[in-house]
Formats: structure tokens, sequence, C-alpha cells
């Protein structure tokens, strides 16, 4: 195992494109990936409580064994931990692609933080909280649902292709067997990562 380390933060998926300042993790032995494992069967290198903050990016939709990945995220990270994950929206084009064994909405992750937290932690007491959902949305598509005087919030629940990708992002929580109940994560929305939408 590897010693704690202040402010340690990993990269789950990293492929060749490591996030500055993290710990770059993948299944393939690209440049500049620090440590090569499969998440859905390897434990995670890193001593209990070590990690601050967990960042994956278009990686999550690859993976299958939800339930051990989602167990040695939880162990690694310190209580308060940030974990930020990122794929393409499961009702879009790009959710669809080869490759993606899941196609990632609101639902997944209402399952994991909260209404079947024991399935996905099992005996570790705790959970996610689901603080915020970014999402990242068709170019235009605000104004052009506007036009038909339809609401974002409708058309993301009911339609197709409104968002091309987002992010969850959770905080680890240790201070309470399970999770107390249902969750409400703040939405925002984003034409690219940055630039605000609405």
């Amino acid at each position: 195992m590897a010693e704690p380390q202040a402010g340690l933060r990993i990269e789950l998926g990293c492929g060749p494109n490591k996030r500055p300042g993290f710990v770059g993790i993948d299944n393939q032995r690209f440049p500049g990936v620090d440590i090569a494992l499969d998440v859905n069967i390897d434990k995670l290198p890193f001593a209990d409580d070590s990690v601050e903050y967990l960042y994956s990016s278009h990686a999550f939709e690859h993976f299958e064994n939800y339930p051990f990945i989602l167990q040695e995220i939880f162990r690694v990270c310190r209580p308060g931990a940030t974990v930020e994950i990122w794929t393409p929206y499961g009702k879009s084009n790009d959710g669809l692609l080869f490759g993606h064994h899941t196609f990632f909405t609101e639902t997944h992750f209402k399952h994991i933080c909260y209404e079947y937290d024991r399935f996905y932690l099992q005996e570790s007491p705790g959970f996610f909280e689901w603080k915020a959902s970014h999402y990242n949305l068709f170019p235009g598509i605000v104004e052009e649902l506007r036009s038909m005087r339809i609401s974002l919030e409708f058309a993301l629940d009911h339609m197709f292709n409104i968002a091309l990708e987002w992010g969850a992002f959770l905080c680890v929580r240790k201070d309470a067997p399970c999770a107390p109940g249902p969750q409400v994560p703040e939405r925002t929305y984003f034409y690219g990562r940055s630039e605000p939408a609405v």
C-alpha cells in the first residue's frame, strides 16, 4: 500500500491526457500514466482515507464492476473528499458509442447515492452525497427550446441529445451508517465545461 499523502488527487482512466497535479491510473501504459491496473478487478494502491479528490472523465462508461469500483473509491477517499465523474450523457448520440457499457443518467446516481447505497457500498458505513450535476449542452439548445416553449428540465428528462456530457460531483460522507434519504443536487448548465448556458 502506498503511504498516505497530503492532498492526494487521483484520476481514474486518465489515458494519455492526465489532469495536471493528479496521479494517473489507467489499464494501459500510456505516456503519463503513473499506475497501470484494471479498476474492475484490482484494488487501488492507496491507503484508506488518503485521497482528497478523485476525478474521472469519459472512463466510467467503459467500466463494468461498479460495486467493486465504488467500494474502492469510497475506501481510499477521506471524509469530505470530492469525487468528480464525467461521462457522455446517456440520452445522447455520444452516450451510445461503441465500447460504452453503461449509458449514465441521473437514475444511476440516485441508485448509487441513496436508493441502493447499501448494494454499492455494502458493509462500508457512509454514503456518497450527490452535491451537483454539471451539464454540457448541445450548442444552441437552450435558445431553441425557449422558442418552442419547452423547459430545459423537461427536455433533459424526456428528450434526446439535449446534453452531450455531464459531470456528477459527489462528497464522501463517512459520518452516518447509510444515506439518510433522497438527495437533490444543484444543477448547472454549460456550453462546453465553462461557458454558462443559462
